[in-house]
Formats: C-alpha cells, structure tokens, sequence
C-alpha cells in the first residue's frame, strides 16, 4: 500500500561497510530502534518502503540474510508504542518474544507488542510487511495481545482474507484519504482473522467478544440457521452479552449479519454471471427472493437487477 507520501530506503549505493549502520538509522528513524546484531557472511542488502498513516503505518522491507532484536535498552530510548503486525511475502524466517516462537513463510502473521523486546531472524533473502498499529487502536480493534501470535497461511476459512490484505498492501493509493480508508479495511481483515486464530477470550473485554463474533458470522454467513443462539453456543456466552458487545459499537448483531450478507450478495451478482440473483439470495441466507429484493433496494438504493444491467453495461 503506497501513496505519494511514501518513503523509500535502499542500502544499494551504501559503502559495504557502513551498510549496516545505515540501515539500522534508516529503520529506527521510520519504524522502531531496533539492532542488526548478527553480521553476515555477505554484505546487507535492504530496501525500506515506508508510508505513515492515521491509523496505521506500513512497512515493506525485503533484505538477504539478517537478524534483528529490540531489546530492554531499545525500548527505554524510544518512545513509539503500539503493535507490529508482520506479514511475510517472500522466504521464510523466526520470531521470538519471551518464551514464545513461532517460524513463518509467505502467508504467515505473526502480531505481537513492541513494548516487549523480540527478535527475528532471516536464514535467506526475505520479504515481509510490517504494519504498525497504535496501542490505542490495536488494543481497540484487536483486543489486548499478551503473547506473541501467529496466524498460520493455511487457517481455514481465513483465506479470503489473507488474499483481501495482501491486494489491499499491494495496491497503490493517489492519495492520504484513500490511504486511510485501505487502513481500515486492513484493520477489519485482521479482526476476522485474530477472532478465526481463537485468541483468548476475557468475558470483560467487549472488544475482543465483537471480534470473535464477526469471525464466526465470516465463517457461517450462508447458514440459514444463524442467528444469536447459534453463536451463544459455540462461543459459551450468553445472547445478552453478544448484544452488549455489538451494542457498544453502535449496531446489532442482527444488523451487522443483514448488511454482510447483503455485502456479499453485491459481490457475488457483480462477479458470478452464471448465478441468477435468486441463487445468489438463497446462498447468503435470504429464503424468500422477494424479501432480499427489497432490503437490496433499501439498503443500496438499487434493486439487484439494476447492478446486474448497469454491469453489463459497462462492459460493453
């Protein structure tokens, strides 16, 4: 995801042996302080993409073999706070932090707070974004994350919106608004995959509860038999409590299940011409064609056929 603001960092035209102290300047100047304490066999070869936003910052970095550490001192000296979520891109690698590591490949997130110190290492020629989230925003949308996490490539049902982040970070954005907006819908990809994970549930914490449901509706959105007991009972909480959580964001879950599904049946007569639009409404939970007709046009200004012929339109 990049704008015009961006900033880039290359240790290309860098003399061999100062490579390495660039480099950690350049990092700790838009990222975090962090050290380079592993030299190695071959000369460092690093390029920073770096874009600041709002609401979160994102970093590309690709490299050949290194390690990095943020240690006790590091953090003392710097006073940025907030979380990284790391996503790789290319080559493989480690991250610890504590007791906790976890080895990841192209597909793999690991999150995890940069107020505790943390390593990574890199056997081979690498690429990873690195997205920086405010503690107040990450703590907000995420729920509180104790531990280092990974959230493994192959998480069922996480797929689609691993892909969804990965076209989000790639695109290229014209201008600091659309960044922001991108940013958002990052945020809320990571929200369905840390409630998928299964993250430790605090009953206290409406957050994380908020969170947690909107994964399980992702994951059973085309069942007709979803509805609030349904999600009570696999989640052990009570229908009360699931209103509560959805409540203290402004909506209700029922609300919420209506537009996704709404949502995904844009999509779906936009995208899947061999779909008539009453296979598309009986695959995203709308029994009666009629009905999903109606609540279509309420809530897009449009019936379901007009987004279809207006499409068709457009391609002519």
């Amino acid at each position: 995801m990049s704008f015009s603001g961006q900033v880039r960092v290359s240790t290309r035209d860098i003399d061999l042996m100062s490579r390495r102290y660039y480099w950690e300047e350049a990092v700790n100047q838009y990222v975090i302080h962090i050290d380079c304490p592993i030299a190695s066999d071959s000369p460092l070869e690093a390029e920073l993409r770096h874009s600041h936003g709002d609401i979160i910052s994102v970093n590309h970095i690709e490299a050949n073999r290194h390690s990095v550490q943020r240690s006790r001192i590091d953090i003392d000296e710097d006073g940025r706070d907030g979380f990284f979520i790391c996503l790789m891109t290319k080559g493989n690698g480690y991250s610890y932090q504590g007791m906790d590591c976890a080895s990841h490949m192209p597909g793999d997130m690991v999150i995890y707070d940069t107020a505790k110190p943390y390593g990574h290492g890199f056997p081979n020629n690498m690429g990873m974004y690195v997205l920086d989230v405010p503690r107040s925003i990450a703590e907000r949308e995420l729920g509180v994350v104790d531990n280092l996490i990974k959230i493994d490539r192959n998480l069922q049902c996480g797929t689609s919106s691993t892909s969804a982040i990965f076209k989000l970070l790639e695109s290229s954005i014209d201008s600091h608004h659309t960044f922001q907006l991108k940013a958002e819908e990052v945020i809320h990809h990571i929200q369905v995959l840390s409630g998928l994970h299964g993250a430790k549930f605090n009953q206290k914490n409406r957050n994380l509860l908020f969170f947690k449901c909107k994964a399980f509706i992702e994951q059973h959105l085309t069942s007709a038999d979803l509805n609030a007991e349904m999600i009570s009972s696999h989640l052990f909480v009570s229908c009360r409590q699931i209103a509560r959580a959805f409540e203290a964001h402004g909506m209700t879950m029922s609300r919420y299940v209506w537009q996704s599904r709404l949502n995904k049946s844009r999509e779906d007569i936009l995208n899947l011409d061999n779909l008539s639009i009453t296979d598309i409404a009986y695959k995203w939970g709308f029994s009666h064609s009629s009905h999903f007709s109606r609540a279509y046009k309420q809530y897009f200004n449009e019936s379901p056929q007009a987004t279809r012929k207006q499409k068709r339109q457009n391609l002519v």
